[in-house]
């Protein structure tokens, strides 16, 4: 067993070591993994529902095939204690019932503890799952790549549930935070609308064609899934919680005051300094007899001697 050291255990497997290190506080948070499951009744809509959402997410993904008698409206407990276990902070729990049908429970942690949560309900008439669809583009998408995002609607501006709803989306697929991105590694977008009543998720890969200029021509091919949503349940965050989840470390807002500070490609710290211009006229500068003005005597005596062989001729 391994000594407490300073009231901490530490572990004598460098395994161990690393895996624990890799789940300390960072300054800049890994990407967010989800991990998906189904309750005790669930439905082949359901199933084929977290598979494709599944693909959307790897490789930050798990699906896991246990059912599970948990509802996590009632009792978050379990899915928390999953959370801690694999190192996720994403979930999304599926299950079916008379009165509300298809259903998908997605939600977020933050310390492994239940942040917020949302509930959607499945259309089956409008379901097309990933697999039904048929095209080239869908075979040239490289999933794990950062997709695009249009919201259409201005529910995502005025309603608590949609903007709730978007902000998990965000969280869901966007994958890992970057600064730049090449354009050509933007090959699929998502594209959800908000009506009064329905949510419509749609999922589309990326064509660039020529167009003889330096913009070029874009196509957009549906891949699948293809999913209508009715907003069941919220469950919205604490506000102790969440201004403890808003909250910025103290390195990072100083990285953000910071000007005219950058890093190289080989990790060198590399600074930009900004002088005035000088006044060098009174500074006292050495003085050098080549750069002194010397008095143009020569020249005058030749011009005097001139003027005098012009009157004696």
């Amino acid at each position: 067993s391994a000594m407490p050291v300073n009231g901490k255990i530490t572990p004598k497997r460098q395994a161990t070591r690393r895996a624990l290190k890799a789940r300390e506080p960072k300054v800049v948070e890994n990407v967010k993994k989800a991990f998906f499951l189904r309750g005790q009744k669930s439905s082949q809509y359901v199933k084929d529902a977290m598979t494709d959402m599944c693909m959307m997410k790897k490789p930050n993904a798990k699906l896991l095939h246990k059912k599970n008698k948990f509802r996590p409206f009632e009792d978050h407990t379990s899915l928390e204690f999953l959370s801690n276990q694999l190192d996720y902070s994403l979930f999304c729990y599926g299950s079916m019932t008379k009165k509300k049908g298809h259903c998908l429970s997605v939600g977020r942690m933050f310390n492994h503890q239940l942040l917020d949560m949302i509930e959607i309900s499945v259309e089956v008439k409008e379901f097309k799952k990933m697999s039904e669809f048929s095209g080239d583009r869908k075979k040239s998408v490289m999933f794990g790549s950062k997709p695009m995002f249009v919201f259409q609607g201005d529910l995502f501006d005025t309603s608590e549930k949609h903007k709730l709803l978007k902000s998990l989306i965000l969280d869901f697929f966007r994958g890992e935070i970057v600064e730049k991105i090449n354009l050509i590694g933007l090959d699929r977008a998502i594209v959800v609308s908000a009506t009064d009543d329905k949510v419509y998720f749609r999922h589309h890969a990326v064509a660039f064609l020529k167009s003889g200029t330096k913009v070029p021509k874009v196509k957009l091919d549906e891949i699948g899934p293809r999913m209508n949503w009715i907003i069941r349940r919220v469950k919205s965050a604490d506000e102790d919680v969440q201004k403890r989840a808003m909250k910025q470390p103290k390195e990072r807002k100083s990285q953000a005051k910071m000007k005219n500070i950058e890093k190289s490609n080989m990790g060198d710290k590399l600074g930009r300094v900004h002088i005035r211009g000088e006044d060098t006229s009174s500074m006292g500068l050495r003085k050098f007899k080549a750069l002194k003005k010397r008095k143009h005597k020569d020249s005058d005596d030749g011009q005097k001697s001139k003027k005098r062989r012009e009157d004696e001729a």
